[in-house]
């Protein structure tokens, strides 16, 4: 059977978003989330205005529309800070697979807001799939170790994130349908760096250089991000957020084997029966 565009746009953004993942620890490890935001908010809106004269053709100017995209990069830039409060003081091992099982809310708000229907196998697949990006990064010995129901545990956190990515993603499809893809991800990534900025200087705090290597690092997991996101967009206007989304938020399958070949990384067999999950999952999806 022959791939929809929309499958195939799927994987495309789930390579890019794994590959953005994948860059991000080394130039969070050398300079601040502040800083980090800010210079990648400076890359991605410069990426997304050179693009945009090239897709012109698919694009419509229409100022409801862009107010809603802007709205979004508002929406957007709140779980963007839940996640990095709940990184700063809680643990990776149950943040991040609480946070990245946002495709169950995006299904949800899909069905909700656009109607969308899933037959039995594309229900299994995703579920699949969330399970697998669930395994793929959680840590069992910290939950046994964490104040689940207290805000220092970080949890309540990474909930707020995993609904509100999960509403953000399901919400994406409105102004993509109306103003294109390229101009959606333009608004919604100028909202987030306006937003970003006007923080730092409420805050009254100086921005730091980044030094060319960890620049460059910022950079590529710029394009990266552009590139899932771009291809994410696409995704939506011709298939169902649940399918688009279920396939680019399985990127920790991308992150894994990343960190496996290129940062020397061990894969568990807890880890390796994740990737099993996300793998049938995607097949069963891409096929069925």
């Amino acid at each position: 059977m022959e791939l929809s565009s929309g499958i195939i746009f799927g994987l495309i953004a789930m390579v890019g978003f794994g590959l953005s993942s994948s860059l991000s620890p080394v130039p969070a490890k050398r300079m601040s989330s502040r800083d980090l935001l800010f210079f990648r908010g400076i890359f991605m809106c410069l990426i997304f205005i050179l693009l945009l004269p090239f897709f012109l053709s698919g694009t419509t100017f229409s100022s409801k529309y862009i107010l809603i995209a802007f709205a979004i990069s508002v929406l957007a830039f709140i779980p963007m800070s839940t996640f990095l409060k709940a990184l700063s003081i809680g643990k990776l091992g149950i943040i991040s697979p609480i946070a990245n099982s946002s495709i169950i809310f995006t299904v949800l708000f899909s069905i909700l807001f656009f109607n969308e229907s899933l037959n039995a196998v594309q229900s299994g697949s995703i579920l699949l799939i969330a399970l697998g990006i669930i395994l793929v990064s959680i840590n069992f010995k910290d939950i046994k170790n964490s104040h689940i129901f207290k805000m220092s545990s970080g949890i309540p956190y990474a909930l707020i994130t995993c609904i509100l990515w999960g509403l953000m993603f399901a919400l994406y499809k409105i102004p993509v349908m109306a103003i294109g893809p390229i101009l959606t991800a333009l608004i919604i990534e100028i909202g987030i760096f306006v937003i970003s900025l006007f923080h730092i200087l409420k805050a009254g705090k100086k921005i730091n250089m980044p030094d060319r290597n960890t620049m460059t690092y910022i950079l590529l997991l710029s394009i990266f991000t552009a590139i899932g996101g771009a291809f994410f967009n696409y995704g939506i206007m011709v298939a169902e957020v649940s399918i688009v989304a279920a396939l680019a938020m399985a990127n920790p399958l991308i992150a894994t084997i990343y960190g496996k070949y290129v940062y020397k990384e061990t894969i568990n067999i807890q880890q390796y029966l994740a990737i099993s999950f996300i793998l049938i999952g995607i097949v069963a999806l891409s096929f069925f």
